[in-house]
């Protein structure tokens, strides 16, 4: 046991190491000097979001890039609150390209989110499909990024880089966490390795949309951007991950334990389906914490040095990676981070397993 303990510690911190400078040594910046801006279609649904839609919109109207290129549609996802007549009264004062819909029931299989999208799709008139999330704050460069990264690579998706908003230590912890996750699929991406996509910062071509027959064309998943960057991926087309301050958006946190835990069980039916080489990187991550523990109660003072050299490691890999988008993270939050990590890991992976079914925006499934 103590042996196998001291292995996974060993990959672990090799890990850590590697994913470290790799991040210094073999980071990717997507720059191309554009002339001629293509024609974008945003795509935005919406269910019970009368809360987070005015300073999204707002965001929106504040997007800088030529107008006359920018198509915007909002889908109203069978809400109960005001959000059809938040969406209504600004198409109905803006002066941008804004189309409103209302997503009707299909009987085609689909999550509730992919049905939306795969309607909104259609009204869509772009070269490039943008895609985010009620809850986000896109910065106004949020395009001309995103657009500029995909045509000096002619990718099929380009993903962005999303910072969960903190307004209490439960929540900048939450910042934290999706920090050390997108700086380990950046990483992997910038080497070759392609992971996922994120919903809530998502650039598809129109031509690679067309070629895996949209989001009627893929498999059903909880994690539709997912499976759409692996269909995509499946056709040949290039992925890419962009990590810069322009492209940066801000997102809402989750307000308690219970919510995080929904939205990670989901996520976590996405991660089941990684090829090998993947779930033994994240294993890692997990396993960890019992391997360590059990190296301290034989080795206590080696085994509290050996944790603190991977808290270390792991907090100069995220502050690094934030530092990317010009956002600084203080330094007390990254050691206090280790013990949310260790419970909300664990959590997850008991939480994944309880034989319940994934609550997403009121629908249930599984």
């Amino acid at each position: 046991m103590m042996e196998l303990a001291g292995v996974i510690i060993g990959l672990l911190l090799i890990q850590d190491l590697a994913l470290t400078l790799l991040l210094e040594f073999n980071y990717k910046i997507f720059s191309h000097e554009v002339r001629t801006w293509p024609p974008v279609s945003i795509l935005l649904p919406s269910r019970d979001e009368e809360e987070n839609l005015p300073e999204c919109l707002e965001a929106l109207a504040n997007l800088d890039y030529p107008p006359e290129k920018l198509q915007i549609i909002l889908g109203n996802d069978q809400s109960s609150d005001r959000t059809a007549q938040i969406l209504q009264a600004w198409v109905a004062q803006s002066e941008l390209n804004a189309r409103y819909i209302e997503i009707s029931m299909t009987s085609v299989k689909l999550n509730g989110k992919a049905k939306a999208l795969a309607q909104m799709c259609r009204l869509a008139e772009g070269d490039l499909l943008l895609f985010t999330d009620a809850d986000c704050r896109p910065k106004p460069a949020w395009v001309k990024a995103m657009v500029t990264a995909q045509l000096s690579s002619d990718a099929g998706i380009v993903t962005g880089v999303t910072q969960v908003r903190g307004k209490n230590l439960f929540t900048r912890l939450q910042g934290l966490d999706w920090w050390l996750t997108l700086g380990m699929v950046k990483t992997m991406s910038d080497l070759g390795l392609k992971l996922t996509s994120m919903g809530n910062n998502m650039l598809v071509s129109k031509e690679a949309y067309d070629a895996v027959g949209g989001f009627e064309g893929i498999p059903f998943s909880l994690t539709e951007d997912f499976e759409m960057a692996k269909q995509v991926a499946k056709k040949g087309f290039l992925s890419v991950h962009l990590t810069s301050k322009d492209n940066l958006i801000l997102t809402e946190p989750k307000s308690s334990f219970v919510e995080l835990l929904s939205q990670r069980k989901r996520w976590m039916t996405g991660a089941m389906t990684l090829p090998l080489a993947w779930k033994i990187l994240l294993g890692l991550q997990v396993l960890f914490f019992p391997s360590i523990l059990i190296f301290i109660v034989l080795h206590p003072f080696e085994g509290i040095l050996v944790w603190l050299a991977k808290v270390i490691v792991q907090g100069l890999f995220i502050y690094r990676f934030a530092s990317k988008t010009g956002v600084r993270i203080g330094i007390r939050y990254l050691f206090l981070f280790e013990l949310y990590y260790l419970i909300t890991s664990w959590s997850t992976i008991v939480y994944y397993f309880w034989p319940a079914k994934t609550d997403w925006k009121g629908r249930k499934y599984g």
